[in-house]
């Protein structure tokens, strides 16, 4: 019988599955808030400016915690599958972080300066990690 060699994981990349696992519940439950939010807010007959586009948004940040999650668990199993999926999950990130700054520095959005940061340079750091050798490496067999 032949003796199974574990590998371990690189370090980059163990960085980026625990990063990937806070971005994933963070993307929940900001998804579920402002979905809530939009609801209560039409229930109680109050204005929101634009309920499709916050909807839409909400789902969108739902659907790619459901991604990234997924993409998590299976990260183990060094599916090359899951390092697109968390790549191309992050370059939206990317960039709606810098939509984001754009806005707050237009003055079109009344968020921190430092959050929006944080939302771009999470991202940039996991992204970073994985299209590395080491990253690119664990992921394809």
């Amino acid at each position: 019988m032949a003796a199974q060699v574990l590998e371990r994981m690189p370090g980059r990349v163990k960085f980026a599955v625990a990063g990937v696992w806070a971005q994933a519940v963070v993307n929940f439950f900001a998804g579920s808030s402002l979905l809530s939010e939009v609801d209560s807010r039409l229930a109680h007959g109050q204005e929101v400016a634009e309920p499709g586009l916050a909807r839409g948004l909400a789902y969108f940040s739902i659907a790619a915690a459901v991604l990234l999650a997924v993409s998590n668990v299976f990260a183990q199993k060094r599916l090359g599958w899951v390092w697109t999926v968390i790549v191309i999950v992050e370059t939206l990130a990317v960039v709606g972080a810098l939509l984001g700054i754009l806005c707050v520095w237009l003055g079109l959005a009344d968020v921190s300066e430092t959050s929006m940061l944080i939302s771009l340079v999470l991202p940039l750091a996991i992204g970073g990690a994985l299209i590395t050798r080491p990253g690119q490496d664990w992921f394809s067999r």
